[in-house]
């Protein structure tokens, strides 16, 4: 008797782990076609990722997302046009600065400085939190020549983050271009303080 109650305290717990096994199976399953193309974008399955952001958005399920997610798969193909349509279309949907930045990488790319300009703008304009996209955005605008404005967003930059490094670095960049010397300095000083550890 000893040797079959063994089994049973054996088998209950394998029944459990297989419960388990079942239910986790289950539910990776029932991942959205959005969320398993964003997971076939990280992986760089850019096509797999395109075919699932498409069938996302005949569903109607998280368009914008799915809108700007496809067109940046798009972008990472180089297929730019494609990518202009679907930021468009997620933008008609709602006025987000991650879409404006986006759009303008795909103008920037198709040879339009002005409209990736405006759209920079706009990103710009909209950001109030996001220090990633305030640094992406101000070296895009750099890199397109427009100095003032790329100043501009390195001060917002430094206004809502007085303790970024990249910011201060990035404001120096606009500045030397701009012929503002000590303004430069001033801001590379204050970079490479910020970036040397505490004693």
């Amino acid at each position: 008797m000893e040797h079959n109650k063994s089994k049973t305290k054996f088998a209950i717990p394998f029944l459990n782990v297989l419960a388990a096994l079942l239910l986790l199976n289950a539910c990776a399953e029932r991942l959205s076609d959005h969320d398993r193309g964003l997971r076939e974008l990280d992986n760089g399955n850019l096509q797999e990722a395109i075919v699932l952001f498409t069938s996302s958005i005949e569903n109607n399920t998280d368009l914008v997302s799915s809108f700007n997610h496809r067109g940046l798969s798009y972008l990472y193909l180089g297929e730019f046009d494609l990518s202009v349509t679907d930021f468009s279309s997620a933008l008609e949907l709602e006025q987000d600065p991650i879409v404006y930045h986006n759009r303008a990488l795909a103008y920037m790319e198709l040879g339009h400085p002005e409209c990736a300009f405006a759209d920079l703008d706009m990103a710009g304009r909209l950001n109030q939190t996001d220090l990633e996209l305030f640094l992406s955005t101000g070296y895009a605008m750099l890199d397109l020549g427009f100095l003032e404005q790329a100043e501009s967003v390195f001060t917002k930059a430094i206004d809502a983050y007085p303790s970024s490094m990249e910011a201060y670095n990035g404001r120096g960049n606009a500045r030397i271009e701009l012929g503002d010397i000590p303004g430069a300095e001033s801001d590379w000083d204050k970079a490479v303080e910020l970036a040397s550890p505490v004693r």
